[in-house]
């Protein structure tokens, strides 16, 4: 099914998803996303076969604060991450232990946290009262599909809340700040300067 992400009543509709152990595609600031929860190993699972690999996976939180519940951070890497966020970036952080499934980081020491400025899936986020896995929509070793029919055409068994406007989207900057000064180790959209 599709669903418009400019209704609010499906930021309800779409948090009942994801607590069901659902996939959900959803709109962010960068590309479409595929979405699950972040504590749920049985849901992570579904999500690698779907996308025919098991990888680590990035999480989105709801809030600044909430990144203390999931990883390390110190007081200056704080303030430069509020200076980004919400927006289309992706911080690595060494991670703390924490509710979330072993199949998002697959026992790494570090963990991807995003906060993208999309007020649909923040809302989902704040309602499920717990992050969510974000991966964007394609197959292992395919490029993420942006436009919304193609989207129909390979994943119609998920439910899909979709927006209107259509971004053209190179995903989002990553940037490691697991040491003592940040280095960018993706180039996407956004203009984080070191």
């Amino acid at each position: 099914m599709i669903y418009s992400s400019d209704n609010k009543n499906n930021v309800k509709l779409a948090a009942e998803k994801i607590l069901n152990g659902e996939i959900i595609i959803y709109p962010t600031d960068t590309l479409y996303g595929l979405g699950v929860d972040a504590t749920n190993c049985k849901a992570i699972d579904s999500l690698n076969k779907l996308k025919k690999r098991t990888q680590k996976y990035s999480i989105i939180i709801s809030s600044i604060d909430d990144i203390n519940k999931y990883a390390y951070i110190s007081q200056k890497k704080k303030q430069k991450i509020k200076k980004i966020f919400p927006g289309p970036y992706t911080i690595i952080l060494n991670k703390k232990k924490s509710d979330l499934s072993s199949l998002v980081d697959l026992n790494s020491e570090t963990i991807g946290i995003r906060i993208p400025e999309s007020d649909f899936i923040l809302e989902v986020v704040k309602k499920c009262d717990k992050p969510i896995v974000t991966t964007s929509v394609n197959y292992h070793g395919q490029k993420s599909i942006q436009d919304i029919k193609e989207i129909e055409f390979f994943f119609r068994d998920i439910d899909i809340f979709k927006k209107e406007k259509i971004t053209n989207s190179t995903g989002s900057t990553i940037i490691d700040m697991t040491k003592n000064s940040s280095e960018i180790i993706r180039y996407g959209d956004g203009d984080f300067v070191v």
